[in-house]
């Protein structure tokens, strides 16, 4: 707890010279560091608690799943631009995976073998989008991302085999702190930042948080912009220690360019007129954009009747727009007529959606049977009402080598409507959650969740409305040992579910496809709590997958089963103070188990590299040396993807990061560049097209703290 011991002497000298000497008595000086909590802020890189794994404020170590932990120094540090920026030195997880320029339309991952779904991004422990087409989160407005890998389903209902990623907003504080931020860099990037907290009384009963952002900015891709505006007003009243009531707002408005990738001809596959280059944009600027508005509101509520019950409801609302239009490769995988024109079709599309969640759960702390037990019940309620209308039809050929750009634009007249479809989704879950530690020792986790949604849609082009009712139980076990020296051996049995629409050649609805886990793992973490080192294997099934029905041409129906297995390994620690590290490993073996497409049993799904590795170590010089100097540097390696098919797969790649910061005072300055050495490598290819990752990028900051 930070303690610190010194001894103060007097030295007195009389007129004669001899000298006197008075010992004081020792005085000892005590400076208490914030104990950490499972959605506040975090010093350095480690974290050592969490509420992802059990919606309670639990140590990492005591959960049996793996979590891992991106705090706003690390994203600060590293030079986050996004989201897939954020994570990618996380063990498990792909990034690259739907690059769209360079990930800032929309977010999308895939962690463990499987796309990380619309269920699986949270926001303060909430569902965050219904359309993963939704504005993305800016990392500037997070205080830190906690990743729960794999099925999530008893504590957040439907949600993929792969696992959730919860954003926590950075929230109001009485201690005040204010900073500025402004940046530039690449591809005429200019942003400025501000963040705001403090107390609005003299008590500190109401304080409050404002945290803004305006950037114009171009990528790496010709015609592609990376516009935003967002702003998150907060406020919260604490009228004593043990009610609280938070309000979060925020709205986002991006203007960005859709895209769609070059073909497989010059990219995975030879083309003897040689390579498109990295900046080629197939679209064009008459016609290509992606405009995304959200707004929300919503609140935190807490009360503890005492120090053994206590109760928490969190609610949002929330509304978005989303607008894009662009031109993509109609090609298939073989070669292009004179190995340069590429057929075009155009998409314009329209979606408004609007949102409400609520989550209320109570937490008793009882002992009994000589244990510490923690039990949650709760109960949480979602909908989502969506209205989208989808248009595509024909475009101009272009040249790969040679685009030529200024199309008219084409009116929405000469393009046909191929959907317009208004869904209603509703959901309810009960919950219940048991974590019982015996001897100290000994921590049992056992879990079970009840759901029931129904799914409303009708469709304006074939007149037909269709709804569909599933009901679902999920479980989950664990057993974690606390050994000494902060070493922590678990065990676990997950599941998961997730609605799925349509249905067979007979009519009959589709059953929600279902995902279980069996993990193994060990984690350390040491008491003074800056390192945490997670080691686990992990066995990773999910059933009633799609597949074509061999008896109704053109149906499908639910044998197909995909399996995930493999061993992660990821460490974060503060060596010194002043030094720090991320490292993290990975093999993962994914394969199409059970299907009755002709073929496809042992095919790998899309995006899912077998092997992932990366490592960020940076420091910071001594006072008596260039004091105030930083210094950073990472390197990233990728295993080849296939796409869907498995007809393709692109080549593994390894790229370097670097970063050179100096500290005066109340300012801060950094460079940071990702891709120093400039490599060219594909990071996924699709069906009809693959996307080249980001080229050298570099962004200077200056940040003045008060």
């Amino acid at each position: 707890m930070g303690l610190a011991c010194f001894h103060v002497g007097a030295q007195a000298q009389n007129a004669s010279g001899s000298a006197n000497v008075t010992q004081l008595p020792a005085v000892t000086v005590t400076g208490d560091v914030v104990p950490q909590t499972a959605t506040g802020p975090v010093d350095g890189y480690v974290a050592q608690r969490s509420a992802t794994g059990t919606k309670t404020d639990t140590p990492i170590l005591e959960t049996p799943q793996s979590i891992s932990v991106v705090t706003k120094d690390a994203m600060q540090t590293q030079g986050t631009l996004n989201l897939a920026n954020a994570v990618r030195y996380t063990s498990g997880m792909n990034t690259a995976a739907y690059a769209n320029g360079d990930g800032n339309a929309f977010d999308a991952f895939t962690m463990r073998g499987f796309v990380v779904s619309n269920s699986g991004l949270l926001l303060d422990g909430m569902r965050l989008h219904y359309n993963i087409l939704d504005a993305p989160t800016d990392p500037y407005a997070l205080e830190r991302i906690d990743i729960l890998k794999g099925p999530s389903s008893v504590l957040y209902g439907q949600s993929g085999p792969s696992g959730v990623i919860n954003l926590v907003s950075k929230r109001p504080s009485a201690e005040s702190h204010h900073e500025i931020e402004v940046q530039g860099g690449t591809y005429d990037r200019r942003q400025i930042a501000t963040d705001h907290t403090g107390a609005l009384n003299e008590d500190g009963t109401l304080s409050y948080r404002l945290t803004g952002l305006f950037r114009e900015s171009h990528t790496y891709l010709d015609f592609n912009r990376d516009n935003r505006v967002f702003i998150a007003p907060a406020l919260k009243w604490q009228p004593s220690a043990a009610t609280s009531l938070t309000l979060l707002t925020s709205y986002y408005k991006n203007k960005s360019d859709a895209y769609a990738g070059l073909p497989y001809s010059g990219t995975v596959k030879k083309n003897p007129l040689g390579e498109p280059s990295v900046h080629t944009n197939l679209g064009d600027p008459n016609y290509n954009y992606w405009d995304s508005y959200s707004k929300s509101v919503g609140y935190i509520f807490e009360h503890k009747f005492n120090d053994a019950l206590e109760v928490r409801q969190s609610a949002r609302y929330g509304e978005s727009s989303l607008y894009y239009g662009y031109l993509f490769p109609a090609v298939t995988g073989g070669a292009l007529p004179g190995n340069r024109t590429v057929n075009r079709q155009a998409i314009r599309r329209h979606d408004e959606t609007d949102t409400l969640t609520v989550d209320t759960n109570m937490t008793g702390r009882w002992r009994a049977l000589g244990g510490e037990h923690t039990t949650l019940l709760g109960l949480d309620y979602g909908r989502n009402h969506s209205d989208t209308m989808n248009y595509r039809g024909a475009a101009p050929p272009v040249d790969l080598f040679d685009p030529v750009h200024g199309l008219p634009n084409l009116p929405p007249s000469t393009l046909a409507l191929r959907n317009s479809d208004v869904v209603r989704f509703e959901q309810v879950g009960l919950y219940a959650q048991q974590q019982s530690k015996f001897m100290d020792r000994w921590v049992v986790t056992l879990g079970g969740r009840q759901d029931w949604s129904e799914n409303r849609a009708y469709s304006r082009v074939t007149k037909v409305g269709t709804k569909q009712t599933d009901d679902k139980f999920t479980g989950r076990a664990g057993l974690t040992y606390l050994a000494p020296y902060g070493i922590a051996p678990y065990v676990s049995y997950t599941q998961s579910f997730e609605p799925v629409g349509g249905s067979d050649a007979g009519g009959t609805p589709f059953k929600p496809t279902e995902g279980e886990q069996y993990e193994v793992g060990v984690k350390w973490q040491p008491d003074n709590g800056r390192t945490l080192v997670t080691l686990a294997a992990y066995h990773l099934t999910q059933q009633n997958v799609l597949t074509s029905d061999p008896d109704n041409q053109g149906f499908q129906v639910q044998t197909g089963e995909i399996r995930s297995k493999g061993v992660e390994l990821e460490a974060t620690t503060e060596i010194m103070r002043n030094l720090r590290v991320r490292g993290a490993l990975t093999f993962n073996s994914s394969e199409i188990t059970k299907s009755n497409t002709v073929g496809q049993v042992g095919f790998r799904p899309a995006d899912t590299p077998m092997r992932m590795a990366s490592l960020w170590v940076d420091y910071k010089l001594p006072p008596a040396v260039l004091g105030g100097m930083m210094m950073g540097a990472g390197v990233r390696y990728m295993d080849g993807t296939n796409d869907v098919q498995n007809s393709v797969k692109t080549s593994g790649y390894t790229v370097y990061d670097a970063m050179l910061g100096y500290e005066i005072e109340k300012w801060r300055f950094t460079l940071n560049v990702q891709n120093v050495f400039d490599k060219k490598f594909l990071s996924s290819c699709n069906n009809f097209s693959c996307y080249y990752g980001q080229p050298r990028t570099a962004m200077l900051s200056a940040r003045y703290s008060w």
